[in-house]
């Protein structure tokens, strides 16, 4: 029937057009984009990002600025990296119980009844802080102490530990010091022997009593002629027939200059007006054998410095 063929023709058609509809909406293609990756900003510009899907980028550490000389710390080295030979290992001792200043300080020389010098090793150049390191005999020990780096004329400076640099001497003696103090020697300190009397004697440094000719010049020559004579260790003779009676200004230069305090006071600023010298009074003179002895330097931790035999 012709009605039926249009009525069947009508039904193909709409198919047709359904899957067109729906066959259409499929991609063509198999790569595929997925939605979480890649969105649109808020404003429809720009695309953004998903945090969730972007790979995290290598994280590089920061580099570590070199410590400046004040924070670097000298290391200290244990017995097996100083490449010990065995056979300088003192009787008694194994390596274990050597200190890693092993033979950096030495006994200078030790006599009785309790003189001990030490200093450090020839090819040390850093300082090293020896108090409170152990002097050990047969009779008994001695801690090394404190001392006063720049003894000044108030004598109030306090003791600090003491650091032996390269060239220094530190020297102990075996009686007690007449102020009570223990100091690196300095450009002036023989002068303090006119107002103290030390066991043994300060060394004679004295500086000429001026630098420039120019301060004694308004003196009378014959006064100028006494001070030339004279040096930070001479008391002057104030009943001398050498010092004009009255020359008042050449007297108050000489009883306000010839003192410790005087030539402090000239001399401090001096490049060298410190010593390489550190004398020390301990006190103890029953540290020594008077014939022979064996004596031994330990660390603050107990291990063995350097020994010392006569």
């Amino acid at each position: 029937m012709p009605g039926g063929k249009i009525l069947i023709f009508l039904l193909m058609l709409l198919l047709v057009v359904f899957g067109l509809r729906f066959f259409g909406n499929i991609p063509v293609g198999t790569e595929t984009v997925s939605t979480s990756t890649i969105a649109t900003s808020s404003d429809g510009t720009a695309p953004v990002t998903d945090k969730s899907s972007v790979v995290p980028k290598k994280q590089v550490p920061t580099p570590i600025s070199e410590p400046t000389p004040e924070e670097q710390q000298p290391e200290e080295q244990t017995p097996q990296q100083l490449n010990i030979d065995p056979a300088q290992i003192p009787d008694g001792f194994s390596v274990n119980q050597l200190s890693p200043y092993f033979r950096r300080v030495i006994f200078s020389g030790v006599s009785f009844p309790g003189d001990i010098t030490l200093s450090l090793a020839y090819d040390i150049m850093s300082p090293i802080n020896i108090t409170g390191w152990l002097i050990q005999a047969r009779r008994g020990g001695q801690v090394i102490p404190q001392a006063i780096n720049i003894y000044d004329p108030t004598g109030l400076v306090p003791e600090t530990d003491i650091y032996l640099r390269p060239g220094d001497v530190l020297r102990m003696f075996p009686y007690a010091s007449t102020i009570g103090k223990n100091f690196r020697l300095n450009k002036c300190i023989g002068a303090l022997e006119n107002e103290n009397h030390f066991t043994p004697s300060l060394p004679w440094y004295c500086p000429a009593l001026y630098k420039n000719y120019s301060e004694i010049s308004s003196f009378t020559g014959k006064c100028q002629d006494y001070i030339s004579s004279l040096n930070y260790c001479t008391a002057p003779d104030f009943y001398s027939v050498d010092i004009p009676y009255d020359d008042y200004a050449c007297q108050a230069y000489l009883q306000n200059t010839i003192n410790f305090k005087g030539c402090f006071d000239k001399y401090r600023g001096d490049t060298d007006f410190l010593t390489n010298e550190i004398w020390a009074w301990t006190g103890n003179d029953r540290l020594l054998d008077e014939r022979h002895d064996r004596v031994l330097l330990f660390d603050r931790t107990g291990l063995l410095v350097d020994e010392y035999s006569y």
